[in-house]
């Protein structure tokens, strides 16, 4: 008897206590996208939590001030519960806004030790407060973290988080980038590309094409698809080269003052798509392919290589390899007078399997 009362007491303990932490939840508004738009001469930020007390739709607050804490108690006198910034999972800035630089919110949200090094930041093309009013009343698993953390796990988009955008930040010889939201022409939200950073000011947008091969450079994730062009006398049609392994090996050499960074890559994959016209049942065809995907690679690298020398940005720390093998180098000096003149070489191979290329 003594045993089923001692029973009784740590069940009814176990089912008190999730109903305590059931109703803290349901009592307090943990923001978990914060972003912001321009306002006159200062701010307007918009929140969105999940409203647990409404099936977990997707409800936003919103305040402005000159300072972005202000804005955060603006919220807290609209907010019959209190708001936690703890479980903060995305961070976005409106272009208007990225554009003018984000020191300030660099400095006092991603550094701020509740905030995780897991937090996602992103540019948003028209303005966050739209961004908010399309996902108001819908489930919180469309809250837009979980299109950005899937793509980035399914390695169809570059790699950033907090940690990593301030270890570019902070470092020499580097520049920070996120990926690009903006609402398409059926209100839904998509990753339109990639927002490159030179310092703390929004400098260059790459489009979605452009993203791939960013992705490749980065060396990270080199698992994905990527597009190109299959030409046979006066044919030519699109077609889809689908990596599923691959690996980027870098290196920098300097000789009489003139730096050389060589991109080496070795992709293994699968054609999966291409025109009933070109068969790859033929040797020299199959051949044919590989020397146009790789020549047509290669290209698109070099391409994006110089853009970024031409804008004058670094995402992939171009200054900080060279810091690594050069004495006396200063990041000044480096982008001064020694960025333009970096040469690049790219060299590419493409080995292919023989599944999705058998007819």
């Amino acid at each position: 008897m003594n045993r089923m009362k001692c029973l009784l007491i740590i069940v009814s303990f176990i089912v008190l206590t999730g109903c305590s932490n059931a109703v803290v939840v349901d009592h307090i508004r943990s923001l978990t996208v914060l972003g912001f738009d321009k306002q006159g001469s200062g701010y307007k930020a918009s929140a969105l939590y999940a409203d647990y007390e409404d099936k977990g739709r997707i409800k936003v607050l919103q305040g402005e001030a000159k300072r972005t804490r202000v804005m955060i108690k603006e919220m807290a006198f609209q907010s019959a519960q209190p708001i936690q910034i703890e479980k903060l999972k995305m961070l976005a800035f409106s272009k208007e806004v990225a554009a003018e630089g984000v020191k300030t919110f660099i400095k006092t949200f991603c550094r701020d030790p509740i905030i995780s090094f897991y937090v996602t930041l992103a540019v948003v093309d028209d303005s966050v407060a739209s961004l908010a009013t399309s996902l108001l009343g819908k489930d919180s698993k469309e809250f837009p973290y979980h299109l950005i953390d899937q793509n980035m796990k399914q390695e169809m988009i570059p790699h950033s988080t907090v940690s990593s955008v301030l270890f570019d930040y902070y470092g020499l010889g580097r520049d920070f980038s996120v990926p690009y939201l903006k609402l398409n022409d059926k209100k839904q939200i998509e990753i339109a590309g990639y927002a490159i950073f030179q310092g703390d000011r929004l400098k260059l947008i790459l489009n979605q094409e452009e993203m791939v091969y960013y992705k490749l450079l980065q060396g990270r994730s080199l698992r994905g698809d990527i597009p190109f062009e299959i030409r046979k006398g006066a044919k030519q049609s699109p077609a889809v080269f689908h990596t599923t392994s691959g690996k980027m090996k870098r290196k920098v050499a300097t000789v009489q003052s003139e730096t050389k960074v060589t991109y080496s890559f070795k992709l293994k994959g699968m054609v999966n798509e291409y025109p009933d016209w070109f068969s790859l049942g033929e040797e020299a065809n199959t051949k044919s392919l590989t020397d146009q995907l790789e020549k047509q690679i290669q290209s698109h690298i070099l391409a994006l290589l110089r853009k970024f020398v031409k804008e004058g940005v670094d995402p992939l720390g171009i200054g900080d390899l060279t810091r690594s093998r050069q004495r006396g180098w200063t990041e000044q000096r480096f982008y001064a007078t020694e960025y333009d003149d970096v040469q690049f070489d790219v060299h590419i191979h493409v080995l292919l399997t023989k599944a999705g290329i058998a007819e």
